[in-house]
């Protein structure tokens, strides 16, 4: 009896699918939609990542990275492509998020709660390059936090 609940616990950790793994072509079908709900962006987060050459880089479960080059103007993605992590595609932004984080993302009906709380764990970080980047990041950053402490978010 131990025996066939020890294969079949195999078995089933041999065919079992991860719960979820994000993939490019999962992300690139959401651009459409995304762009689609573009006005409805906090006005926060299009002062922060409204007009930006950003690097994503989404730090898999299996430790592996995803590369992707996103190119934003007026909030809207005009440009959302992967690429090597040896390519320099002169990003504006970086933005790290973990694998759970952006799973999470996609599956929310408040994606922008889920944004600010998985930022405020560290499982998402927003850096950018430059000084006039990292003064624009701090402002909105404290903006962001008081539209938090008043409830708007």
């Amino acid at each position: 009896m131990r025996k066939a609940i020890v294969i079949f616990l195999l078995l089933l950790a041999i065919f079992m699918q991860p719960a979820s793994a994000v993939t490019f072509n999962e992300l690139d079908l959401k651009v459409a939609e995304y762009n689609e709900n573009a006005d409805h962006v906090p006005f926060l987060l299009k002062s922060m990542l409204g007009g930006e050459l950003i690097h994503l880089l989404i730090e898999m479960n299996d430790g592996s990275e995803l590369h992707i080059n996103a190119v934003t103007e007026d909030a809207i993605i005009t440009t959302f492509e992967e690429f090597g992590p040896e390519e320099d595609i002169g990003a504006t932004v970086t933005v790290t998020a973990k694998e759970s984080a952006v799973d999470q993302l996609l599956s929310s009906g408040e994606p922008m709660t889920v944004f600010y709380e998985a930022m405020e764990k560290g499982d998402i970080v927003i850096e950018p390059v430059g000084f006039v980047g990292n003064i624009k990041f701090q402002v909105v950053n404290v903006m962001l936090k008081l539209s938090d402490m008043l409830g708007l978010i």
